[in-house]
């Protein structure tokens, strides 16, 4: 089977560099102009299944690929983004400021050091790894392609649990808005094909 692991269109506080959390914050004019030239890329993709964060910013995201399909948007709570509590509204500046050493350490090292709300990245990644072993198990020895459409750190964390790498990689890795990530599962391994490609995207950057 294949995963394709999408993350969600930009929203006001991804412009302005706001934590967003579990806070269900909608997309932009921007994001959604991101999600419309998405639909369009899926246009020539074969899809099987659609999953998605309960989230709106990528919940509405999914349905640009989704709809134009007559497939069914399934929300799975295991795929909702990283709770980080009291960080919500605040950007890397702010967080420096209020906390001091406690958040620099964690943006160093965020699986040495905890987070409000959800308290370490191992806990996540539990939570993720059970909802995508879930839909391995629903899809197992078929050659379906199945969308997940969610956050940037949840889907880093997708990543690392599909392809069994070290925590240390965490903060090498860059997910954009709508871009897409593949990895296919075989019989012996999974295989990373493609990694953060948002070229669909080329029509709108430079507005």
């Amino acid at each position: 089977m294949r995963f394709i692991l999408v993350r969600h269109g930009e929203t006001e506080w991804n412009a302005t560099g706001q934590y967003q959390g579990q806070t269900d914050i909608p997309l932009s004019e921007t994001g959604r102009a991101q999600a419309a030239a998405l639909g369009k890329r899926f246009e020539t993709i074969h899809v099987d299944a659609v999953y998605s964060s309960p989230l709106q910013r990528a919940y509405d995201t999914a349905r640009a690929i989704a709809e134009p399909k007559g497939l069914p948007i399934q929300k799975v709570e295991g795929f909702k983004e990283l709770n980080f509590g009291e960080w919500d509204g605040q950007t890397k500046e702010e967080l420096t400021e209020r906390f001091g050493e406690p958040f620099v350490r964690y943006r160093i090292e965020p699986f040495h050091y905890p987070m409000p709300g959800e308290k370490s990245l191992s806990r996540a990644r539990l939570r993720i790894g059970a909802a995508l072993e879930d839909i391995k198990e629903r899809y197992r020895d078929t050659d379906k392609t199945v969308v997940i459409a969610a956050h940037g750190g949840i889907l880093k964390l997708a990543i690392f649990h599909l392809l069994d790498m070290g925590s240390r990689l965490y903060r090498c890795i860059e997910l954009d808005n709508t871009s897409l990530t593949v990895i296919d599962l075989e019989e012996d391994r999974c295989i990373l094909r493609v990694l953060n490609d948002s070229h669909h995207l080329d029509g709108l950057r430079g507005r």
